[in-house]
């Protein structure tokens, strides 16, 4: 589990001195190399089926004394075959099921033909997808159907960040490398970004101070963790909001283009049902003027109805009533 730090909740939870500070928690699952004979095997696969978006960490520093499985350095190649995996992986979820619609299609009642119908066919348009070495984030985009597979835990429909692992002599040329790998896989569901894990694992164990000044002696960019998280986020397709109170100040995250009251329900479900309306402030302008109280003489909380769309940054008080 990680926290993500995030300056904007810890300014504005000293402007009301709050009691707690809750930011923004991801859960990692770290697992092995996918050269291994057989691919990530049977509990890999099933924590990959879970997750919201894929890390893939992709060796790209050479080192003598750490021989690559596979005899040399090829990020290229490593994607490939990372790629293949869960292509692999996805042709075998749905040719299951397709075996199984086949029974429903041709004897089920009336209703359940119909509705079977329209998944095999939605079925068969992914499995033409994945038999030409098309990834599913990028060709299934319609949101019923992306809705309708939902829970099928399809590997290649998820997001994936490509993190390219480099060497502490690559550092240098770091933000060219990752702008020719954006350039070649970059997409609305596919990140790029460059870390060299063998600093960071360094500086984990320096105080934050000293972890600062390292990194500007080795041209380190600032925060790894949290860019990470971030560009996962991003991907994700999420927008963080706040509560800011005395009790406690928070960071909450909603798909983006969610309404005020989708926002309420992240909060609690009693909060969405009984939503009446939303004080609506951004970060900044709270940050700028000091307080909500001053916010309101000055004007600049608005409220907003349900129907509202949730900004990167909103600060928001619901008003409910149950």
């Amino acid at each position: 589990m990680v926290k993500l730090a995030d300056q904007r909740l810890t300014d504005m939870a000293k402007l009301v001195s709050a009691k707690k500070v809750t930011p923004l928690e991801f859960r990692l699952h770290d697992l092995p190399a996918l050269f291994q004979k057989g691919g990530p095997g049977a509990e890999g696969y099933e924590s990959l089926t879970r997750a919201d978006v894929l890390i893939h960490v992709v060796r790209v520093f050479e080192r003598n004394d750490l021989a690559h499985p596979k005899g040399s350095v090829d990020p290229q190649r490593d994607l490939r075959d990372f790629e293949s995996e869960l292509r692999l992986g996805d042709q075998a979820v749905i040719e299951r099921r397709l075996d199984r619609l086949d029974i429903t299609v041709r004897s089920g009642k009336p209703d359940e033909r119909k509705a079977g119908e329209r998944e095999q066919k939605l079925l068969q348009t992914l499995k033409e997808h994945l038999e030409a070495g098309r990834r599913l984030s990028d060709e299934i985009t319609d949101q019923e159907d992306l809705k309708a597979l939902a829970g099928f835990g399809l590997l290649s429909l998820k997001p994936v960040l490509v993190m390219l692992n480099v060497g502490e002599a690559q550092l240098d040329g770091a933000s060219e490398l990752e702008a020719e790998w954006t350039e070649r896989l970059g997409s609305t569901t596919t990140g790029v970004g460059v870390l060299c894990a063998k600093l960071e694992a360094e500086l984990a164990e320096l105080a934050a101070d000293e972890a600062t000044e390292f990194r500007k002696e080795m041209g380190a960019a600032e925060g790894m963790v949290a860019r990470v998280l971030d560009r996962a986020s991003e991907l994700l397709g999420h927008v963080t909001f706040f509560t800011i109170g005395e009790k406690e100040s928070r960071a909450w995250t909603v798909l983006r283009g969610a309404s005020a009251a989708q926002a309420a329900g992240r909060i609690h479900s009693d909060i969405e049902r009984g939503f009446i309306r939303a004080e609506v402030i951004g970060w900044e302008e709270l940050l700028r003027l000091g307080s909500h109280v001053e916010a309101k003489k000055a004007g600049k909380l608005r409220t907003e109805g349900k129907d509202y769309v949730v900004q990167e940054g909103d600060v928001i008080n619901v008003l409910f009533n149950v």
